[in-house]
């Protein structure tokens, strides 16, 4: 039972909330990315290449590059967030000659 408490203890660290914050940024990032590029996709392969599916791409693009670029901007901090809270230097290798 404690083992359970330890676990729990560590999903709920700094550490693995800002990789999961960082890893659903990214997520997003490359969800909405890939949903923009499908309507593009598939605007372009209509047989008969209509304005209306133009248009559809147009409107894809004009909500998913606001969504893109805040989902960017997460990316990065979780990237900084994760940086911040990975492991310091071990205490040994910082000990100065003059120590021993």
């Amino acid at each position: 039972m404690s083992d359970r408490r330890v676990g729990v203890s560590d999903r709920l660290s700094g550490a693995w909330l800002a990789r999961a914050f960082a890893a659903l940024s990214v997520l997003g990032l490359l969800v909405t990315v890939a949903g923009v590029a499908a309507m593009a996709i598939a605007a372009e392969s209509i047989g008969r290449k209509t304005w209306g599916a133009y248009f559809a791409m147009e409107q894809a693009m004009a909500i998913g590059t606001p969504v893109a670029v805040t989902f960017a901007g997460l990316s990065v901090l979780g990237g900084f967030a994760v940086v911040y809270t990975a492991a310091g230097p071990d205490p040994e290798s910082t000990r100065r000659p003059a120590d021993d």
